[in-house]
Parts: C-alpha cells; sequence; structure tokens
C-alpha cells in the first residue's frame, strides 16, 4: 500500500464518477469472458492464496474493484485476524483514517477515491467497528468523535430517529435508501463506542435510534428495508444477527422470516428483484444483480444464526455455497440461482473475493462445518 498521506480529493461531478465506473465495469466485464475466473484447486487454498495475496496489497477487495472498501474491511476483520493478519489490518484502517477529509469514500485507492456523489452512509460505522476488532478504538476516540458528527449531519433523519442518507450500502443498485441496514449499522458501532466509553454526537440518542429502528422498521415478523416497503431483504436482517443486535425471540422471529429466501444453492438477497423505480439508473439493466445469490452475504448469514444458536441451518447455508463455488476453486462476489457466475450485459461479478474469503474463514474458525 502506498505511503503517500496527500488528502485525497472526492471524485466530483456524478458524471465523471459513472463514465469512470462503467469503463471499470465493462473492461472487468470483457477480462472475465476471455480468460474466466481463477480456479485454486480447493476453497482452503483459495481462501489462503486470497487473503494472504490481499494482505501484501493492504486488502482491496478483488476483481473490477482495486481499492480498499471500509464496509467490506469491516465485515472481513474477524476472519482477517483469525488468519494472522493482525498487522497488516491495523495498518489497513490506518491507511483509511489518514485519508478521511470530510467525505465518507467508499472504495479507496492511493490515487483517489471513489465515493458516489452522497458518498457512503456505511463508512463512519465500518470504521468503527474494525477500529474495536483491532482495540484501537480508544486510541483514535478523537477521530471518531469527529467521525460521527459528520455522519449525523449528513445521513442521520431527526425526525424519524433513522439513518437514511443514501450512499453505499448493503446494495448500492437501489434508489431508495437501505434505512434498516444503515441503521442497524450505527447501532452496531454505537454499541462499540459505548463499551469504550467513547462520547459522540450521536450518544444521547443511542436509545432513541434503537427504538425508531424498532418501532418504524420492523414488520411483527422481520426488518423492512425501508418505511415505505415491506419486502423481506437480508441487508435489513442479516446484519442486526450477525452483530447480534436482537433480543433471542426477535433473532428467532428474523432467522424463520429469512428460511423463506433460501434456496438449493443459497440465500437470496431479496424476496424479487427491484423494479425501475426502485433501481438506479447506472443499475437498469441490472435489475436482479442484488437479487441472487451472494457467497458473503450467505456467510454473514450463517454466522448470525450460529450466534443464536441456529447451528443447524448456518452449516447447512454455508455447505449450500460451497458445493456451488467449488465448482470453481474461488470465492465469487454472487452467483445466478443455477450456479453461475453472475456475467451479464457488461458486468461481471467478482471473483478472488475478500470479504467472502475472509467470512468463509471466520465461520470455519468458530466452529462451523
Amino acid at each position: 500500500m502506498s505511503d503517500d498521506r496527500a488528502p485525497l480529493a472526492s471524485v466530483g461531478a456524478p458524471v465523471g464518477y459513472y463514465t469512470r465506473e462503467l469503463h471499470r465495469r465493462v473492461a472487468h466485464y470483457w477480462r472475465v469472458r476471455r480468460h474466466g475466473y481463477p480456479d485454486h484447486g480447493s476453497l482452503e487454498t483459495a481462501a489462503d492464496e486470497i487473503i494472504s495475496r490481499r494482505a501484501d496489497g493492504g486488502f482491496r477487495s478483488g476483481g473490477h474493484f482495486r481499492g480498499l472498501w471500509p464496509r467490506d474491511l469491516c465485515f472481513s476483520a474477524t476472519g482477517l485476524l483469525e488468519s494472522g493478519f493482525c498487522e497488516e489490518l491495523h495498518a489497513a484502517v490506518e491507511w483509511l483514517l489518514a485519508r478521511y477529509d470530510g467525505t465518507f469514500f467508499t472504495d479507496v485507492q492511493s490515487d483517489y477515491a471513489a465515493a458516489v456523489p452522497s458518498s457512503g452512509v456505511d463508512t463512519f460505522p465500518a470504521l468503527v467497528i474494525v477500529l474495536d476488532a483491532v482495540d484501537e478504538l480508544e486510541n483514535h476516540a478523537s477521530h471518531v468523535e469527529t467521525l460521527a458528527v459528520h455522519h449525523r449531519d449528513r445521513f442521520f433523519d431527526e425526525e424519524t430517529g433513522l439513518v437514511s442518507g443514501h450512499g453505499s450500502g448493503w446494495w448500492d443498485s437501489a434508489a431508495d435508501p437501505r434505512t434498516a441496514y444503515n441503521t442497524a449499522m450505527v447501532l452496531a458501532a454505537l454499541e462499540r463506542m459505548a463499551d469504550a466509553g467513547i462520547e459522540s454526537a450521536y450518544t444521547a440518542s443511542r436509545e432513541r435510534i434503537r427504538a425508531a429502528w424498532i418501532g418504524r422498521l420492523w414488520t411483527g415478523e422481520y426488518f423492512a428495508e425501508h418505511a415505505d416497503s415491506t419486502v423481506l431483504a437480508c441487508d435489513a436482517n442479516v446484519v442486526p444477527l450477525y452483530f447480534g443486535l436482537l433480543e433471542s425471540s426477535r433473532a428467532r422471529s428474523v432467522a424463520t422470516a429469512l428460511r423463506t429466501l433460501e434456496t438449493g444453492r443459497g440465500i437470496v438477497l431479496r424476496e424479487r428483484p427491484f423494479s425501475i423505480r426502485e433501481v438506479h439508473p447506472f443499475f437498469a439493466l441490472h435489475r436482479d444483480y442484488h437479487y441472487h445469490v451472494w457467497p458473503w452475504n450467505s456467510f454473514v448469514y450463517a454466522i448470525g444464526l450460529a450466534r443464536y444458536g441456529f447451528l443447524e441451518r448456518a452449516n447447512q447455508e454455508v455447505e449450500r455455497v460451497e458445493r456451488t463455488l467449488e465448482r470453481y476453486g474461488t470465492f465469487l462476489e454472487s452467483y445466478t440461482l443455477e450456479g453461475e457466475p453472475y456475467v451479464k450485459r457488461g458486468y461481471a461479478a467478482a471473483g478472488d473475493f475478500t470479504v467472502a474469503a475472509a467470512l468463509w474463514t471466520q465461520f470455519r474458525s468458530r466452529g462451523g462445518r
């Protein structure tokens, strides 16, 4: 990773950002069509090689995602630590923090930071969670307090008590804010800050946020993705399971609801694809992109199930995904319900996907499978 510590500029105008993103994605699509995905022979070998190689490069995400995503690093952290890369993980989060200039970047490189025009709503909680994982949260208390102020100013809805800003989330293709996911991520961060004794702009509102999250988004069986939808979606529900944000009865209800999304190849991310109205125009050709099976989502789901005692179901979910991935010998970003990598109309899912390899390692290291 570069030692250059100069502040990075935002990508600026939306047109410039999306032009660059389109070029990046199409170029990757043609490379995959021509060369396919790397086959490491086994998932054990794939996980070792992917994580080791990415440790040398600062844990970039993989495929056409050339930079480091704070969100991905957050969900990778435990698996990376289990793989013995504590120093490298610590260096990665320090590198990210050094590049914060008031914009919540979603994909950070040494020469630029790709922030969608509204920037990344989950970057602040992700950085808090990674700092906690490497036991550096208290040492960066002032930095975290500054992040919290900017995040609240930009993304918090004072009227509803929810975190509803646009920007990178579990699904960057969605036109509407992923309110349940955004709020759950902030609650996970605030729990860690409270345990560390760190006060912030959010401290006095923590219980209000939790009450709004349950009161406004709980359907009686699961969390709705946002206030105007009752669609069952993984980002709103697997994240609270993974971080242990739910009491046992509500967790059981969520687990029961999510069972309906399970398929023979893993859980799908949403009970139906987005409509044209629900998707960002940049993803108009890929409305089903966030509908298929995403291995890293499946592993988050399995870890959450195991946390609440549903170990048999957790093992079944991981086994379904493993059977599919073993055909390719790598960790894919996503694949279709037929078990084929998502490669269509100019977009190809990433291979050698770091966060999927790390989460699989986390699950295996904690007694799963």
